[in-house]
């Protein structure tokens, strides 16, 4: 008997299955399934299993897969294919990740990241109540960027910054940023730039659809002083 353990057990050990030769193996089976009409039954045992490999490794796509998505979405913001709802629902909310949710991304990952975030530009085409405000900026000749990155502890962005001022103008979507109670972030980050020096006006996109130039140029006379 202990002869024949330890034959099965040395088997097993010999034969033990490669992470490749488990890729060959499903390739190979999902050759030979292709076309085949599977069951409800099957079908059933391969969504519990999708979803224990989910709940598992907390992602599913490869490398490779992530970086086709990657550039494809990239071509869509530079070819303007990215609508303007979709545009402030990433600005808003961010991009989801396929990280298990207490998954720990290194710091060194987080701070290149963050660097990297402060150099682009996002989005790509502004929205049409920073256009109006950009507009009646260069209407009354005052100098302003856009999308500049303010380094604050909640960093970001900003839509508007006129330098001379030392003003930063938020062109705020009702709602994308909870008109009329406004975002927690939103808050915080007025009360950090208002802290670091900046003076900041917030502007909601009902407001600035009725606002003429002259109303626009009463409401920058408060931050001239």
């Amino acid at each position: 008997m202990e002869r024949i353990n330890y034959y099965l057990k040395m088997t097993t050990k010999r034969y033990k299955q490669t992470k490749e030769h488990k890729k060959r193996i499903g390739i190979a089976n999902a050759i030979k399934l292709k076309g085949r009409k599977l069951s409800e039954k099957t079908k059933m045992k391969m969504s519990v299993a999708k979803r224990k490999r989910i709940k598992e490794l907390g992602y599913m796509n490869s490398q490779e897969t992530r970086k086709k998505l990657s550039e494809i979405m990239k071509n869509k913001w530079a070819n303007g294919e990215v609508t303007e709802k979709q545009r402030n629902n990433i600005k808003e909310y961010g991009i989801k990740t396929q990280f298990k949710k207490d998954h720990q991304v290194p710091k060194k990952w987080r701070e290149a990241v963050k660097e990297n975030r402060a150099k682009q530009i996002f989005p790509k085409t502004d929205s049409s109540i920073e256009v109006k405000i950009q507009n009646y900026l260069k209407e009354l000749k005052i100098e302003f960027f856009t999308h500049q990155y303010i380094k604050i502890k909640h960093g970001y962005q900003c839509d508007i910054l006129i330098p001379s001022m030392n003003l930063v103008i938020e062109c705020d979507g009702n709602y994308w940023h909870k008109f009329p109670m406004g975002l927690e972030r939103d808050h915080i980050r007025t009360k950090e730039l208002i802290e670091k020096g900046f003076k900041v006006l917030r502007l909601w996109e009902s407001e600035i659809k009725t606002m003429k130039l002259n109303d626009f140029k009463r409401r920058l006379i408060n931050y001239a002083m």
